[in-house]
């Protein structure tokens, strides 16, 4: 199911919201993902920063990675694929970079924070986000497995400059393929900002995530990964029900206070 809706979140910048609700499978259970994108201008990184919080709420923060424990690029060197973080592990997939912002070995993801880059990638800093980011290196996309950090069920993340070329940015989580959630009507801005919302009906421990564009000179980049567990709200048949029988219990008081 995919709705699109306006959001008006002030001058800052105007969002527009993507919201799909599907069933992925799993070895042992089926899950319920709902994913939203939230998509910003440059100018509203602050509004964009209020959003992730906003959605992340009163959940227990499991993990957040900013890229900043991470070498940048220097001109001759700097972290690929990083491994060892807060929140899992980066690997590049695909054919090789082939954009003009390539640097180092094309064949992998890059830290970086060169925050000027001519075509918009930047770190969404100002904030305790820092100054790094890990990009696409125009790769295909990147692959993301969400491990150790035990049960949770919310993810939070920012991409940077998404299909500002002419391609189509696509996300799959688990089993299922959210195609042309950006650039599916034409380019976007450089330097936009999509805040990807993803939470399941079920904490796991396991989880993988990829980010991927249909063409390889159309990069972006990922800043502030955050993974939680948070409250699962009841759906409405169960609210309904638990209504109900506290309406019964009431009842039942009420008739035996009567009687006695």
């Amino acid at each position: 199911m995919l709705s699109r809706v306006k959001l008006c979140l002030g001058a800052a910048a105007a969002a527009v919201a993507l919201t799909m609700t599907t069933m992925t499978t799993t070895a042992a259970f089926a899950v319920t993902v709902n994913l939203s994108v939230d998509s910003f201008e440059r100018s509203g990184v602050g509004t964009a920063l209020k959003a992730r919080s906003d959605f992340l709420g009163s959940g227990t923060i499991k993990g957040t990675e900013t890229f900043n424990g991470h070498k940048a690029w220097d001109g001759r060197s700097g972290s690929t694929n990083p491994q060892s973080t807060k929140v899992g592990s980066f690997t590049a997939f695909g054919a090789r970079g082939s954009g003009q912002s390539v640097i180092g070995d094309t064949s992998k993801l890059q830290v970086r924070s060169d925050n000027d880059m001519a075509w918009g990638r930047y770190s969404t800093s100002g904030s305790s986000l820092g100054n790094h980011w890990l990009d696409s290196n125009d790769n295909r996309g990147m692959t993301w497995e969400v491990s150790g950090l035990g049960k949770f069920n919310t993810l939070a993340f920012f991409v940077l400059d998404a299909a500002d070329v002419g391609g189509k940015f696509s996300i799959k989580v688990g089993d299922t393929l959210y195609s042309s959630l950006a650039g599916a009507d034409s380019k976007l801005r450089n330097g936009n900002i999509q805040l990807v919302k993803i939470m399941l009906s079920e904490a796991v421990t396991n989880l993988t995530v990829q980010l991927m564009h249909d063409r390889t000179n159309d990069g972006f980049g990922l800043d502030g990964a955050t993974v939680a567990l948070a409250p699962v709200p009841l759906p409405a048949p169960a609210l309904l029900l638990g209504t109900g029988l506290a309406g019964l219990v009431a009842l039942r008081r009420r008739r035996r206070a009567a009687t006695a």
